[in-house]
């Protein structure tokens, strides 16, 4: 079981309602079980307090110390708009040009704009020593002990204070960035995917289909949902966080956090409400949420879906997906066993060949295996529970041997 906890927009300011707050949620990461990561989307500080990150920076290494986390590899964080306050000559005439035409002179205005969030990333240096990236404010990935690939984005490069939406971000270097296919792949942003400049969504989308990016984590609307980012066939959810500091002088915002639990395939959330008065209470709208964890196949997998390659072509680039992917080995990045690492690589084997299987292949497979029959076009949920029930019963690898032998026989 892997545990996260999910905070955003930090707009701390010392009162009552943050100091309750704050004691309130230690207790709750406490009963919830222990928690193994925190994520943090965007905003650590107000405009007026421009380059002094210090509320956040006290906090969260109280918070790590208290998790029993190193904050070195357990901590991820994004810039949000309140974070890009370093003076840049120009910056709104680049935003508006970059808004009106994002793709004209993109690799100039994302270098221009990221200068705004050099106090941003001095603070992000002082935080998490030794981080691995000279730019923390520009896309970059991180991977959480072996098993997550974080994505980092800034979305925030264009805000300029007013406009909500039609948010930039440099999709040039998201579409590059180092993703993984043998680990889930998962998107940090402040802003809502559903926020971002609509000539830069579909990108976004292209990037997020191609890599099978699992899941897109944000905030910065101050409120928590849980949306549905269309990709053909199938959806990633984009899930926005509430504000993670309360101010009683703030009647507009929804606060509190999210805690995600990874048990096997699936990945299940829950909301967790602050109001003053009531303390914590649990939030129906997103808890029970879940979504797959499915690490990425590789692009010319994805293809051979779409043109209908040979079958045998399609199985060599399975099985290169890994040099064995059987239960009994281990990726060499993960220190030492690990059964659930093992038990997650033979599903994700099984799910990458049911997307092979043709119609017939169903019908014949489901002739032997009458309790455990398939169907074309199953959701990707559909799918996580199928293997998990066939893991449970203790027939996954006997299910994944005739599947290999349909195949083979074409």
């Amino acid at each position: 079981m892997v545990r996260w906890l999910h905070i955003s927009d930090l707009h701390i300011a010392e009162h009552a309602d943050w100091n309750n707050f704050k004691n309130e949620l230690l207790q709750k990461c406490q009963e919830h079980g222990k928690i193994d990561l925190v994520i943090v989307t965007g905003d650590f500080h107000n405009f007026s307090e421009h380059t002094d990150f210090h509320l956040s920076a006290d906090f969260l290494r109280d918070l790590i110390k208290c998790l029993g986390l190193d904050i070195q590899q357990d901590l991820f964080i994004v810039p949000g708009n309140h974070d890009g306050v370093s003076n840049v000559q120009e910056k709104d005439i680049r935003i508006k040009a970059a808004k009106y035409d994002p793709f004209s002179n993109m690799a100039q205005w994302v270098v221009t704009l990221l200068a705004a969030f050099q106090g941003y990333e001095n603070f992000v240096k002082t935080l998490i020593p030794n981080y691995s990236e000279v730019h923390p404010a520009g896309i970059h990935s991180r991977i959480w002990r072996g098993k997550i690939n974080f994505i980092h984005c800034n979305t925030a490069l264009g805000a300029d204070g007013t406009e909500k939406t039609n948010q930039l971000l440099d999709i040039n270097t998201l579409a590059t960035t180092a993703y993984r296919t043998d680990m889930p792949n998962i998107i940090l942003a402040h802003n809502s995917f559903f926020d971002l400049h609509e000539k830069l969504q579909s990108r976004v989308k292209d990037t997020i289909r191609t890599h099978s990016v699992c899941a897109y984590f944000c905030g910065d609307r101050h409120t928590c949902d849980v949306d549905q980012i269309p990709l053909g066939k199938e959806t990633v959810p984009c899930i926005v966080s509430y504000k993670g500091a309360p101010d009683p002088k703030d009647s507009h915002s929804s606060f509190g956090v999210i805690f995600g639990d990874w048990d096997s395939e699936l990945a299940r959330l829950t909301g967790w409400h602050w109001n003053s008065g009531l303390g914590f209470q649990e939030d129906q709208k997103i808890t029970g949420t879940k979504f797959p964890m499915r690490a990425a196949l590789p692009q010319s997998l994805v293809a051979s879906l779409d043109d209908q390659k040979p079958v045998a072509e399609s199985l060599a680039v399975v099985d290169s997906l890994a040099e064995t992917i059987d239960a009994g080995t281990v990726l060499q990045n993960i220190d030492g066993p690990d059964t659930q690492t093992e038990e997650y690589k033979l599903k994700n084997f099984f799910i990458s060949r049911y997307y092979l299987l043709s119609h017939r292949q169903c019908s014949i497979f489901n002739k032997k295996h009458v309790e455990m029959q398939l169907w074309n076009g199953m959701s990707p949920v559909e799918v996580s529970t199928y293997v998990n029930r066939a893991q449970e019963e203790g027939i996954l690898e006997e299910l994944v041997q005739d599947l290999v032998s349909l195949l083979a026989s074409g």
